[in-house]
């Protein structure tokens, strides 16, 4: 009788630690599945973003515009009125 008895508490106790492990893995698994849907929505953002940021290129370089980075057009700026310089110099 107690060897049934101890038999079914080692059972009882591992349904339990099964159970809890279950709920465990479900929580898990709902913030994973919330984490996820989070990161799609980020990718969708990024990617209408850089089509918008492309269709706007496209529309800048038809109207005949030049796109610069950063420094690049005070640079460049800096280079044409020293050529300016150098040209009136001559003149």
């Amino acid at each position: 009788m107690r060897s049934l008895e101890s038999t079914l508490k080692a059972l009882w106790e591992s349904a339990r630690r099964a159970a809890e492990i279950i709920a465990s893995l479900r929580q898990e698994r709902q913030a994973l599945l919330a984490r996820v849907a989070g990161l799609e929505r980020e990718i969708q953002q990024a990617r209408t973003e850089s089509a918008q940021a492309r269709r706007q290129a496209a529309e800048h370089a038809q109207e005949g515009g030049v796109n610069f980075a950063g420094g690049e057009r005070d640079l460049l700026a800096a280079r044409v009125r020293e050529l300016i310089a150098k040209l009136d110099a001559y003149l």
